[in-house]
C-alpha cells in the first residue's frame, strides 16, 4: 500500500501544478510559468528558475497547511504548544480531530532536553536542535531518483498485490499526481470506476487497474489515517482480506451494523 507517495517528478510536479490552479490557490500567470520553469524539474535539487516561481506560488497560496488544505492551518506559538504538550502529560487523553499544529507540537517535543536524552543524542551535540525537515541533508541527498515507475512494472510483474491511495485534500502529492503517474503506467484498467461507501456515505473513489488498485479516500489529506482513520481503517481491512471495497451505500451500512452486533 503507498499514501500520497511520489512515483515520478515529470508526472508529479505536472499533476501539483494543476491540483494548486483549479483549486484557485494560483494565478494564470503563475501556473504557466510552473509549468515552463517548473515542469522538466526534480523535486529535490530545482534550479534557481524554478525556485523562483515555487516562492511566488507560495505567497499566492497563502497561510494554509498544504498537508490539508480544507481545515485550519496552526497558528500556534512555540510557547502554546509547550503548553499544550504540558497539559496532554497530565490528561493523557488525546483529542481525536485532526490537530493542525502537530508538527509544531512535534518540534517542542523532540527538543526537550529529557526527550533527547531518552533518545540517547550524544551528550557532546546537545541540546541538539530537531526540526521536521533538515535542508543540510536535502541539499546533500544525491540518491534521489526521479522516477520508481520501473519498479511498480517490477512489482506488478511479480504477481505483487499493490493498492495506491490518495487523499484528496493533499497540496504536497495530490491526487491528480498520482492519478497523472498512474496513467504513465499504461495498464489497462478491469473494472469501471466508481464511488466506495462507508456507513453509507461515499469516502471516496477507487478504480482497478491491472495489477494495480487506485482508491482516494474524500476529504484526507496527505496522511491519510490522520484525517481520516475510520475510512483508513476500511481501506486498510479490504486490502489484507483481499476484499473490495463497498460498493453500495446499502452494503456498507449492513456491514456497519454487522460489527455493532459483534461488537456488542
Amino acid at each position: 500500500m503507498v499514501g500520497n507517495g511520489l512515483m515520478d517528478d515529470l508526472q508529479d510536479r505536472l499533476g501539483l501544478f494543476q491540483y494548486i490552479w483549479t483549486l484557485g490557490f494560483i494565478s494564470d500567470q503563475t501556473y504557466t510559468l510552473l509549468k515552463l520553469k517548473c515542469g522538466p524539474e526534480p523535486f529535490i535539487h530545482s534550479s534557481d528558475a524554478c525556485n523562483d516561481v515555487l516562492e511566488t506560488a507560495d505567497k499566492e497560496i497563502g497561510n494554509i497547511d498544504h498537508y490539508s488544505v480544507f481545515t485550519p492551518a496552526c497558528v500556534a506559538t512555540a510557547s502554546q504548544s509547550r503548553m499544550l504538550l504540558k497539559r496532554r502529560s497530565v490528561n493523557s487523553r488525546v483529542s481525536e480531530e485532526y490537530d493542525p499544529c502537530t508538527e509544531k507540537h512535534s518540534k517542542v517535543y523532540f527538543n526537550l532536553p529529557e526527550v533527547q536524552k531518552a533518545l540517547h543524542v550524544p551528550p557532546q551535540v546537545a541540546p541538539s536542535k530537531w526540526d521536521t525537515c533538515n535542508y543540510v541533508v536535502n541539499e546533500h541527498w544525491n540518491d534521489s531518483s526521479s522516477s520508481v515507475l520501473d519498479i511498480y512494472h517490477e512489482l506488478i510483474s511479480a504477481g505483487i498485490r499493490i493498492w495506491v491511495f490518495s487523499g484528496d485534500a493533499d497540496a504536497v502529492v495530490p491526487v491528480t499526481s498520482t492519478r497523472y503517474s498512474i496513467d504513465a503506467l499504461n495498464l489497462s484498467t478491469s473494472s469501471p470506476y466508481g464511488p466506495w461507501y462507508i456507513d453509507g456515505q461515499v469516502g471516496g473513489w477507487t478504480q482497478q487497474y491491472a495489477g494495480l488498485n487506485f482508491v482516494t479516500v474524500r476529504g484526507a489529506g496527505h496522511e491519510v489515517p490522520l484525517h481520516r482513520p475510520k475510512e483508513a481503517l476500511a481501506l486498510f481491512k479490504a486490502f489484507i482480506s483481499g476484499t473490495p471495497l463497498l460498493s453500495t451505500p446499502e452494503k456498507s451500512i449492513r456491514s456497519e451494523m454487522s460489527e455493532l452486533v459483534s461488537d456488542s
